[in-house]
């Protein structure tokens, strides 16, 4: 959302497409599920693109998990990468581009609801099951970019998202990718993860789990005061800030004069949160790796073990 607001600078860079889909394989079966056949076509010999990675792969699941929902029961998604020749950008300047589509077998939009497709909190989803701003935050991030989001559906036949992303000047810039060796947590943990946005709970519990935690989801402050009162055994509690009803920071105050003890981490994409609050508890910044967050929930629960030694 901040980026789509423009509030946040993007961190552009020389990427490699293919290799960035290669890395997000796993996530994507994982979020799609068995129902849904992907497959990727990504031709070798492609030039680089000028994006922020992190959002970008943001972006890339979006667009997946807007496919999986046209299609509730069975269908495809197909990923392509290809070049295109050189085209006029959101500046009017001439330049190459290299296109990302995610395609779709999905129910399709008409005419109509094609028109409104990307327009903030518009959305075909029911209550509940999403912000209507989804597609506005990818067309926001990649204007940003110098590119542009194309839409193409038909009703019946599915839906195509296409990405057009500058070519870069320069050489595909190397990502620090986590080591595999590294990637045993401290300890196994219950995780109790609180997010009122589907797309971001779903990354994080995806995450978390690829880590071999156990995780449980909490769709509102409510709900995860809810479980906790229920008795039920958690070791940390992820939770967003921004969240209607109560904040993060507020839900923070109140377990801890529950449960004193548990561990909170706070995710946010804000850097001021609002004045009047005081409470010293750890922040990850929004959006993060699997290794950023590997390595907040392993120090939060490191210092659990120590304490309880020390007992």
């Amino acid at each position: 959302m901040l980026a789509f607001a423009r509030q946040q600078e993007l961190k552009a860079s020389s990427a490699d497409l293919p290799s960035l889909l290669d890395g997000m394989r796993d996530l994507l079966d994982r979020t799609l599920g068995p129902p849904i056949e992907l497959t990727l076509d990504v031709p070798e010999g492609l030039p680089p693109a000028q994006v922020d990675p992190n959002q970008i792969e943001l972006a890339i699941l979006n667009l997946a998990i807007n496919a999986r929902d046209a299609m509730p029961n069975v269908g495809k998604i197909h990923i392509s990468v290809r070049r295109a020749g050189s085209a006029s950008g959101h500046d009017n300047s001439s330049k190459d581009f290299v296109l990302l589509s995610v395609s779709d077998t999905g129910s399709g939009m008409d005419e109509g609801t094609l028109k409104k497709a990307i327009e903030p909190f518009f959305s075909t989803k029911p209550v509940g099951k999403g912000t209507g701003l989804g597609l506005s935050m990818v067309d926001g991030l990649v204007v940003q970019l110098g590119g542009r989001l194309q839409l193409t559906s038909q009703v019946g036949k599915g839906t195509t998202a296409t990405l057009w992303l500058p070519v870069a000047s320069k050489p595909a810039s190397v990502r620090a990718m986590p080591n595999s060796s590294k990637v045993t947590p401290v300890r196994v943990a219950t995780i109790l993860v609180v997010d009122d946005d589907p797309l971001i709970a779903n990354s994080t519990v995806n995450m978390l789990e690829d880590l071999g935690h156990t995780v449980i989801e909490a769709n509102s402050a409510r709900q995860a005061l809810e479980i906790l009162d229920q008795g039920q055994a958690v070791d940390l509690m992820m939770t967003d800030q921004a969240m209607p009803g109560m904040t993060g920071i507020e839900l923070a105050e109140t377990v801890m004069r529950k449960r004193p003890d548990l561990p909170i981490l706070l995710a946010t994409g804000y850097a001021d949160l609002s004045a009047g609050h005081s409470l010293k508890i750890p922040r990850l910044s929004k959006p993060y790796l699997q290794a950023q967050l590997q390595e907040h929930v392993d120090r939060l629960l490191s210092r659990v073990l120590a304490q309880s030694r020390d007992a």
